[in-house]
């Protein structure tokens, strides 16, 4: 993200569902099939105020070494490698001094898993984790100029050929190799195979969660929402996703308790409500459970970052923070 740009009723759009402070945005309202593949070339990119969020799996490839914070762990990720990441998971470019230019990707979700790709990759993406190639230099500017240029261009074919591109890339990264940087929820093994007509009916679930996240939610319902037997959409979220509904939705709070931890002084109180958590004991027993530390030792842990000193600005009062599309806030 560049430093500067950074339910009910199936009539209202997108935005007329959201809060106005881009921070109280859950990272569970950012699923959306309307957003496109976004390539940006950022010379140079920009350290970020604060945490912010968004609805896209990131690839970011630096052209000069970089540091990253997703969730108060310090990520550095080498010139010239490949950092994939799903973008819900809060995240804050806080080192790019060494780095005169940066490319970011942004990939829907859907188009994402619609592709052919590993599955302990896709597991590993979706629990949370950031991986970076083994190899570096997979892709160079020409190629990312060229693509961030027909992306522009009003021809289907050009784009898709881009699509594909970018998949390649992605499974070029995969025989070579990948390191996890940050570790996430343990994930499973289980095979990913599923059909177009299968993701779709995993896409509309995503979207029913995304438009109803401040309600309570329960997988009957959303099965309901997208007629589906209760037991087989369990299974074909799980499938996909290689999470539970459940834990899907919980991760997504939490993520987003993490970011209103560090950028924010709202009470534990506000932020539980906020994150949707309707009881605070509800709060602390998953906080505690998924991140194996207390909101307020986490908040702490996060305040005493090298960063916020430094670079001689907090998050706190930071105005560039919260959930955006991908190139700009959602205000």
């Amino acid at each position: 993200m560049k430093e500067n740009q950074k339910n009910q009723d199936s009539t209202l759009t997108f935005a007329d569902n959201l809060p106005q402070e881009s921070e109280e945005i859950s990272p569970l309202a950012l699923y959306h099939t309307q957003y496109p593949v976004h390539v940006t070339l950022q010379q140079p990119p920009g350290v970020m105020e604060g945490y912010h969020w968004h609805g896209h799996m990131e690839i970011n490839i630096p052209f000069g070494d970089v540091e990253y914070i997703f969730n108060g762990k310090n990520i550095p990720i080498k010139a010239g490698h490949i950092a994939l990441f799903w973008a819900s998971v809060p995240h804050r470019l806080v080192d790019c001094q060494a780095c005169s230019a940066m490319a970011v990707l942004d990939i829907p979700v859907h188009l994402f898993l619609s592709w052919s790709l590993p599955n302990k990759l896709i597991n590993q993406i979706t629990h949370g984790m950031i991986l970076q190639s083994n190899q570096a230099d997979l892709v160079g500017r020409f190629e990312i100029e060229r693509w961030q240029k027909e992306l522009q261009l009003a021809d289907s074919n050009r784009q898709q050929l881009v699509y594909n591109e970018i998949q390649l890339m992605i499974k070029r990264m995969s025989f070579d190799g990948w390191q996890a940087l940050a570790s996430g929820a343990e994930y499973n093994k289980q095979e990913n195979n599923n059909s177009r007509h299968q993701l779709n009916y995993v896409s509309l679930m995503l979207n029913h969660i995304a438009t109803h996240y401040s309600q309570a939610l329960t997988a009957a319902d959303i099965a309901s929402a997208v007629g589906l037997n209760p037991n087989y959409a369990m299974g074909l979220f799980k499938k996909t996703m290689q999470l539970t509904i459940k834990q899907y939705i919980i991760m997504m709070r939490i993520n987003h308790a993490k970011a209103l931890l560090s950028d924010t002084d709202k009470s534990m109180l506000d932020i539980s409500l906020t994150s949707g958590f309707n009881a605070l004991s509800r709060f602390y027993d998953n906080f505690q459970k998924q991140v194996g530390t207390s909101p307020q030792n986490y908040r702490k842990f996060c305040r005493a970052n090298q960063h916020w000193h430094t670079q001689g600005f907090s998050p706190i009062k930071g105005k560039i923070k919260g959930a955006s599309d991908g190139l700009q806030l959602l205000l």
